[in-house]
């Protein structure tokens, strides 16, 4: 079968049979993270934002993932005793006989030290403003769904994907997806992705 860049949207939808409920109520539960930032984190996503705002439209996908990205990842800090982060591992799984789902993640959160084990979060698609290319939502999804396969607990998988200045929040719980609407990394939404991010440890922690 495709790999996850070739997927669609739609089939994903059609293929695992996939219905969107934005209101789900665990994703309402994820965005409503409280912001609980002292002064001095504050001031840190600030200067990343005024960063971000002053060359998204130059940087090319390394540079974003490099200069503004990996910073804010640093900022929450994926990094705990039962889970961790990996970069650009490969995700394989056979849902049906004869069909596999496979690819390269650019990010997740998954327990595992040395090799990924059970996928949390994913973070995909470090796209700079003006390369829209191929159909993000269809990758994560397809992403989202070969760790639910994967998983041997069937619990919720999350997700985001970055365009530029705009980041979107995914959730994929059993056969049903929700999607966020756009928060602008370059405004004051920086601090609500701060929180939402520090959400999914909590959301993390609660799973295990």
């Amino acid at each position: 079968m495709k790999p996850f860049s070739q997927w669609t949207k739609e089939e994903v939808e059609e293929e695992f049979r996939l219905t969107s409920a934005p209101q789900h109520p665990l994703l309402q539960q994820w965005l409503s993270a409280p912001a609980q930032l002292s002064e001095n984190e504050q001031k840190t996503l600030r200067q990343l934002s005024r960063k971000l705002l002053a060359h998204v439209h130059d940087w090319n996908e390394e540079e974003l993932k490099i200069y503004f990205i990996a910073f804010l990842l640093d900022f929450v800090d994926f990094y705990q005793e039962r889970y961790r982060p990996f970069l650009e591992r490969e995700l394989s799984v056979e849902y049906a006989e004869g069909k596999r789902l496979w690819g390269m993640v650019d990010f997740l959160v998954a327990s595992g030290k040395q090799t990924p084990k059970e996928p949390f979060f994913f973070l995909h698609e470090y796209k700079k403003q003006a390369d829209t290319s191929n159909d993000p939502v269809g990758q994560l999804l397809a992403e989202m769904v070969a760790a639910h396969t994967a998983n041997r607990r069937k619990h919720p998988v999350y997700d985001a994907y970055v365009i530029g200045r705009p980041w979107y929040f995914v959730l994929l719980d059993g056969q049903t997806y929700a999607e966020s609407l756009a928060y602008d990394a370059t405004k004051e939404e920086i601090f609500a992705i701060a929180a939402i991010l520090r959400q999914t440890k909590t959301m993390i922690d609660s799973l295990l």
